[in-house]
């Protein structure tokens, strides 16, 4: 089934989640599980994408860490109009490795 997570939230966070469970017709720990299913991929790719961004990790690590395939990520960087860490010495590099295949 999993844990237990016990965690004190602001007065106006409940009455969101109450007005949530409500109009759901679900109980308040079934709305913090669904808001949580979505807030971490979203936490997760917005770390990645800023990683990358920063040149910390390569376009697989990124994909990695958001969870997502290298063509879904390259999607998400593109909408972001995050430019690929890609130079021109990479360009020639990878074409001296064409070349010798």
């Amino acid at each position: 089934m999993g844990k237990t997570l016990t965690s004190r939230l602001p007065d106006d966070m409940i009455e969101e989640i109450e007005k949530i469970a409500e109009y759901e017709k679900l109980d308040k720990s079934s709305v913090v599980r669904r808001l949580l299913n979505t807030a971490i991929p979203l936490w997760k790719l917005e770390m990645a994408l800023k990683l990358y961004q920063d040149g910390e990790v390569s376009l697989g690590r990124a994909s990695e860490l958001s969870g997502l395939s290298i063509w879904e990520f390259l999607d998400h960087l593109a909408s972001k109009k995050i430019p690929l860490n890609y130079s021109l010495e990479d360009l020639e590099h990878d074409l001296k490795i064409v070349d010798e295949l």
